[in-house]
């Protein structure tokens, strides 16, 4: 009777955290199903965290209940995922963070303030090199770490760099920066000088592509102001109203590869798109741009838009500034990993190692069997409309 008596509470027990244990794990599975499905709508909206941010994760902390965390750029998927889930408990709470979180940040738009600023991957000197902006290209201000912003360029491209690289804006100041009297400049590069004299000192360097802000014009100079205050003056030649530049620049395929052949030569730079280095598809956008055209940051989103060119019987349907796609097939699937510039007669130019050109033509010196051997498509992209890898500058809302 005693042991009988000892056994008994014992199979309970022993049956209650079964049960508990159970009914956890069916808790759990639920809290699984849950992520699962935002991670589905995650992707369908943001396919690519280069352009886009979507970390949302679930929590319930009690049937019934279901905590949603986290961050994204796509108010699509906040309210997707929101409507799908508000279905299927009786309690949502809502705190995913919509950036840039404008609410909270007032300033959450800002101008490059250096001639070039460097995008990392991280925020960190040591992370990788993933990109370039020009002065005056306008970002969104995403979030901040220590001395680090999260910020988005013109192209949608996502990265950090040093908050004292951009000039922080509201809408107000960045509505007065548009409409203000602005000026590009054309050269490769150049000075913004102290005085309206060549011979004086500067005040910083300039690239191609740089949008600065003139309040006048003295022996032969414009004078600036740059977004962070500083003043100067630079050759009046050498800059053009950015109004009249962005609304009579022309992507043709002379000027293409006229841009193109003035970058020859400068050094390859992992992550660079200006004077002072690019990378493959670095040179491609800086060409397009400097012809009043934004295209996508890396070789294999860049070769995901334009019109086709077909290349299977040799290379006479393409004309002068068609893209060539380089890189390997996998099952089937292209997989782009280097882009160039078509010149005409068999020639491209583009950046490995340094800017140069080079040949399809096996008879010429210039030939490059490799290159040649992974030659995977063409693309055009001048005349192409309606393709949302391909904005006029003059289109752009941020500019």
């Amino acid at each position: 009777m005693e042991k009988s008596g000892c056994i008994r509470p014992f199979l309970w027990f022993g049956l209650v955290v079964g049960i508990l244990a159970l009914l956890g794990r069916c808790h759990s599975s639920s809290e699984n199903e849950f992520q699962k499905e935002i991670d589905l709508i995650a992707t369908h909206w943001v396919p690519d965290h280069r352009v886009g941010i979507c970390n949302i994760k679930s929590k319930s902390p009690e049937k019934g209940t279901l905590i949603l965390t986290g961050e994204t750029t796509s108010n699509n998927a906040k309210i997707e995922i929101i409507n799908t889930l508000n279905k299927q408990v009786k309690v949502l709470v809502d705190s995913i963070i919509l950036l840039p979180d404008s609410a909270r940040n007032k300033k959450f738009m800002g101008l490059v303030t250096l001639s070039v600023v460097n995008l990392r991957k991280g925020p960190d000197h040591t992370s990788e090199l993933v990109s370039q902006a020009r002065l005056g290209t306008p970002v969104l201000i995403l979030k901040d770490y220590k001395s680090w912003i999260q910020i988005q360029t013109p192209d949608k491209y996502i990265s950090w760099t040093e908050k004292s690289s951009v000039t922080s804006m509201d809408r107000q100041e960045m509505t007065r920066w548009k409409n203000s009297s602005r000026v590009i400049y054309l050269e490769s590069t150049g000075w913004l000088h102290v005085n309206p004299s060549a011979n004086s000192g500067v005040i910083g360097d300039l690239v191609g592509g740089s949008i600065m802000v003139k309040t006048g014009e003295l022996k032969g100079f414009v004078s600036i102001e740059l977004p962070d205050g500083r003043k100067g003056y630079v050759d009046r030649d050498a800059v053009m109203d950015f109004k009249n530049w962005e609304n009579t620049v022309s992507c043709s395929k002379e000027n293409i590869c006229d841009v193109a052949m003035s970058f020859l030569g400068l050094p390859y730079l992992w992550g660079g798109t200006s004077a002072k280095g690019v990378d493959c598809s670095g040179l491609v956008q800086s060409v397009f741009f400097m012809n009043g055209i934004i295209l996508e940051r890396d070789a294999s989103m860049q070769a995901q838009h334009g019109a086709l060119v077909d290349i299977t019987h040799g290379y006479s349907r393409l004309e002068k500034g068609d893209l060539l796609c380089f890189g390997s097939k996998v099952n089937g699937t292209a997989h782009v990993t280097h882009i160039a510039i078509y010149l005409g007669n068999k020639e491209y130019i583009n950046s490995s190692g340094r800017v140069m050109v080079n040949s399809l033509d096996s008879t010429q010196i210039d030939f490059n069997r490799n290159r040649t051997h992974s030659l995977l498509e063409a693309k055009r992209i001048s005349g192409v409309e309606n393709d949302g890898g391909i904005i006029p500058v003059k289109n752009h809302p941020w500019y």
